[in-house]
C-alpha cells in the first residue's frame, strides 16, 4: 500500500478484518495449540483466511502475532522463535493483502499482571513488547495494533514499547459492562480515565475490541467518540459466547452484525473490524454497509 496508513484513516471509514483465533480453529486449530505457530507449519491456511477477509472487503489486515511475545511462545517451547514467527506472519499477511490491505503487526497481552500485582516489573514488560514490536516492525508492518488489553498498566507498557518503532500505533482495551450499565475492563478501568492515560503516553488511534458484541459496542463507541479527539477504531464479537454441546459458540450472524454498524460509525467511528466469532460473511456484511453510507 501506498498511502499513509494514517492518512486513509483521517481520509475514509476503514473497514477490518475478522477474527483469527475462531477462524483458524475452523481450520483445524486444536483447543490448547498455538496459532502462532500456523505462521510456519500452516502458512496456507493462514494466507486463506487473510485473503478471505481481505475479498469480503477488509482494508486492514492483522497479523497472525497475537500470542508471539517471548512469554506467550515460551508456553510451547518456542521463546527463542520470536524473530522467525512474527516475521513469517508478516510475510503471510502481505502475500494475502496483494497491495490491497494495510497490514496491521498485532501484539496481545502476555498473561501475566505488572508488579506489585504480579512479580515481573514493568521495564520486563516493555523489553518483552519491544522484542516482538521490533520484529513487527523489521518486518515491514504498516502499523502495530495493541488488542484485547485488560490491564492498563499492561496496555501502557506495550505502548512504550510499540512507539520505539515509529510506527503508528493502535491501543485496544477489552470493556465489558457492569451491573450499573456502564464498562469497565476485569481490573475496574473505565473507558475515559483510560482513554485519557492512553492518549497522554502517545498512541495514535484509540480502540476497543472483545468482550462482547456490536449490541455494546453502539454505546462503546459513543463513550470512546467522547472521550478522545483521536480516531477510534472498534471490533465487537459476533455476539456474547455460548456453550453449545460442550464448544464455544458466537451465535450472532452477519447481517444482525451489520445492523448495528450504522448506529457504531454514527458516533464517530473510523474503523470498525469483528473479533471472536466473526468470518469473512461478516465483515462482507460491515463492508457493504460502510459502502452504503459513504
Amino acid at each position: 500500500m501506498t498511502q499513509n496508513f494514517i492518512e486513509a484513516v483521517k481520509s475514509r471509514i476503514l473497514v477490518g478484518d475478522g477474527a483469527m483465533g475462531t477462524g483458524l480453529m475452523a481450520k483445524g486449530l486444536e483447543a490448547g495449540g498455538c496459532p502462532d505457530l500456523w505462521n510456519v507449519d500452516h502458512r496456507g491456511d493462514v494466507v486463506d483466511l487473510l485473503r478471505a477477509y481481505r475479498e469480503a472487503g477488509a482494508d486492514l489486515l492483522l497479523t497472525d502475532t497475537f500470542g508471539s511475545t517471548r512469554w506467550k511462545l515460551g508456553a510451547f517451547g518456542l521463546d527463542e522463535r520470536v524473530d522467525e514467527i512474527n516475521a513469517a506472519a508478516v510475510d503471510l499477511a502481505r502475500e494475502a493483502a496483494a497491495g490491497e490491505a494495510f497490514v496491521l503487526g498485532d501484539i496481545g497481552p502476555t498473561g501475566r499482571f505488572v508488579a506489585p500485582l504480579g512479580t515481573d516489573p514493568r521495564e520486563d514488560f516493555v523489553e518483552v513488547f519491544r522484542e516482538q514490536a521490533a520484529a513487527l516492525a523489521a518486518a515491514g508492518v504498516d502499523a502495530i495494533i495493541l488488542e484485547t488489553f485488560m490491564s492498563l498498566d499492561e496496555l501502557l507498557a506495550a505502548l512504550d514499547a510499540a512507539r520505539s518503532t515509529g510506527l503508528v500505533v493502535i491501543a485496544s482495551m477489552s470493556y465489558t459492562k457492569d451491573q450499573a450499565g456502564t464498562f469497565h475492563t476485569i481490573m475496574g478501568d473505565d473507558i475515559p480515565g483510560s482513554t485519557a492515560r492512553i492518549e497522554a503516553a502517545g498512541a495514535d488511534i484509540i480502540a476497543a475490541n472483545c468482550g462482547s458484541g456490536p449490541d455494546d459496542y453502539v454505546d462503546i463507541a459513543k463513550t470512546l467518540c467522547g472521550a478522545t479527539s483521536l480516531p477510534v477504531m472498534v471490533e465487537p464479537n459476533a455476539g456474547l459466547p455460548q456453550l453449545v454441546n460442550g464448544e464455544t459458540v458466537f451465535p450472532m450472524g452477519a447481517d444482525e452484525f451489520a445492523s448495528y454498524v450504522e448506529g457504531i460509525l454514527s458516533a464517530g467511528v473510523r474503523i470498525i473490524g469483528g473479533c471472536c466469532g466473526t468470518t469473512p460473511d461478516h465483515i462482507r456484511a460491515i463492508r457493504r454497509v460502510v459502502d452504503s453510507l459513504a
